[in-house]
C-alpha cells in the first residue's frame, strides 16, 4: 500500500516520508546507522532527522555520547483528519499504519509462499513445479553470522549474531501450529550454526515435510558436510553463485572461495532427489558476465538430474548495498540487455532460469519467467488478539521515496 494521505495531512515531501516510513520497522536506532535503515544519502539525513524532530515525529536523545533516534508516539503526531484530499482514504491509511506500529517487534515468521495461478497455461512447468514443491515455506533465519561479506549484503551492517536453539525451535512450533509443513533456514550462513543438524531434525520430528538449506555453498563443499544436513532431514537446497568469473566473484564475496562455491553444486548433484536454486545477484561489477552464468547454469543443468530453477535478482539497495551503491547498484536499464541475453541462452537449452525485480516493461515477452509471478512474501504476527497476517509493513519498505 502507498501512503498519500498522511504525508499530505502532515506537509511531508517524498524524501521526508520515505525517511520517517524507516522508523516503522524499529524502536530506536543511533543516528549512524540511519543511512542504511532509511535508505538515504547520508548529507541528507542530518537535515531531515532536524526538520521531522522540530516538527514532533521524531525523538532525539544522547546516551553515553551515542545520538539515539525513534518516533514519537503516533498519537502526538498523526492528524485527527485528512487534507483536502480523500476522508475514506486518510482513515484506511490510519487503520494500516496503527496496524503495522502495534505489530511492530511482536514475535513473526516470514512466509514465503505461491501466488494463486488463475493462468497456468501462462506459466512454465518446471518453475510451476519448483514453486509448489518449495512453497509455502517458513523463512527461518538462525542468525546473521557470516563467512562472506559481500557488498550486496542485506545484513551487511548488523552485529553478528546466532540465535538460540530454543527461540528457533519456538519459531518451527508457532510455524506448525499455522499448519505449515515446509521451512528454508537461513542466515547470514545457516551452516554456521553448530546445532544446524539439531534444528533440521528437530523441524522433521515437528512434522515439517519439506527442509530447505539456503546457503552460500562454502562448507557445504567440504566431503560429507552435505551428507549429514541430507542424513538429518534437508530435502532441497539454495545456493547463490553470482558470477563464474573467480576475480569478479571474489571481489563480490569479499573472501576468495569461489572453487569451493562451484564443489558446493557437485555436492548437490550427488543427491538428485534435492531440488537445487541457485541465486544470483546482478550488480553493476558481474551484469556483463550474467549470459555467460547462463551457459555455466546450462552445463550444471546437463550434468545433474535435480530440478533445477536458477534465479537472477536485481540487487536491492539496502545495507552493504546501499553503502556500495555507486560501485555495485546499475541502472535497470544497463542490466536488462543482458539479462535479456542470459534468459535466451538459457531457454535456448531448456533451462527455465527466472528473475525477479525487473519490470515486465523492460523484459516484454518474459513474463513467464518472473518469479515474482510464482512467489509473494508475507509475515505471520503473533498480535494482542491472535495471529494476525500482515504484509503492510513489508510492502512499505518497497515503496520508494
Amino acid at each position: 500500500m502507498e501512503f498519500t494521505e498522511i504525508p499530505a495531512a502532515l506537509d511531508l515531501g517524498r524524501e521526508e516520508w520515505g525517511f520517517l516510513t524507516g522508523f516503522f520497522q524499529f524502536h530506536e536506532e543511533p543516528l549512524e546507522r540511519l543511512p542504511q535503515l532509511c535508505v538515504t544519502d547520508e548529507s541528507r539525513v542530518g537535515p531531515i532527522v532536524e526538520s521531522l524532530r522540530a516538527r514532533g515525529l521524531l525523538r532525539v536523545r544522547t546516551a553515553h555520547g551515542v545520538t539515539m533516534c525513534s518516533l514519537a508516539p503516533v498519537g502526538q503526531w498523526l492528524p485527527s483528519g485528512g487534507a483536502a484530499g480523500d476522508p475514506e482514504r486518510f482513515a484506511l491509511e490510519v487503520e494500516v499504519l496503527r496496524r503495522i506500529l502495534d505489530l511492530r517487534g511482536r514475535p513473526s515468521i516470514t512466509v514465503v509462499a505461491s501466488r494463486e495461478f488463475r493462468r497456468r497455461d501462462l506459466l512454465v512447468p518446471e518453475v510451476l513445479r519448483y514453486a509448489t514443491t518449495i512453497f509455502p515455506t517458513v523463512d527461518l533465519r538462525v542468525g546473521t553470522r557470516c563467512n562472506l561479506n559481500c557488498l550486496y549484503c542485506l545484513l551487511g551492517h548488523e552485529d553478528r549474531f546466532l540465535r538460540p536453539v530454543s527461540e528457533i525451535v519456538a519459531d518451527l512450533r508457532f510455524a506448525r501450529e499455522q499448519n505449515l509443513e515446509k521451512v528454508s533456514f537461513t542466515g547470514g550462513e545457516p551452516t554456521l550454526h553448530p546445532d544446524l543438524p539439531k534444528l533440521v531434525a528437530a523441524s522433521r520430528a515437528l512434522g515439517f515435510r519439506r527442509v530447505t538449506l539456503v546457503t552460500n555453498g562454502v562448507t557445504i563443499s567440504y566431503p560429507g558436510r552435505l551428507d549429514r544436513l541430507v542424513e538429518a532431514g534437508v530435502n532441497a537446497v539454495g545456493i547463490s553463485f553470482d558470477t563464474p568469473d573467480r576475480e569478479t566473484a571474489e571481489a563480490l564475496w569479499q573472501n576468495p572461495v569461489f572453487d569451493r562455491v562451484v564443489r558446493a553444486f557437485e555436492a548437490v548433484g550427488r543427491h538428485p532427489d534435492l531440488p537445487l536454486q541457485s541465486i544470483a545477484v546482478v550488480t553493476a561489477m558481474n551484469l556483463r558476465q550474467v549470459p555467460d552464468l547462463a551457459r555455466f547454469y546450462v552445463d550444471l543443468g546437463a550434468r545433474m538430474d535435480n530440478l533445477f530453477v536458477p534465479t537472477l535478482d536485481f540487487v536491492m539497495p539496502e545495507e552493504n548495498a546501499w553503502i556500495h551503491r555507486d560501485r555495485i547498484v546499475p541502472r535497470l536499464t544497463d542490466a536488462v540487455p543482458f539479462v535479456r541475453e542470459a534468459l535466451e541462452v538459457a531457454h535456448a537449452h531448456g533451462l527455465p532460469l527466472t528473475f525477479r525485480g525487473f519490470p515486465f516493461c523492460l523484459l516484454p515477452g518474459m513474463e513467464s519467467h518472473s518469479f515474482d509471478r510464482y512467489m509473494t512474501i508475507f509475515s505471520l504476527v503473533r498480535g494482542p488478539e491472535g495471529v494476525v497476517h500482515d504484509r503492510a509493513a513489508l510492502d512499505l519498505r518497497r515503496t520508494k521515496s
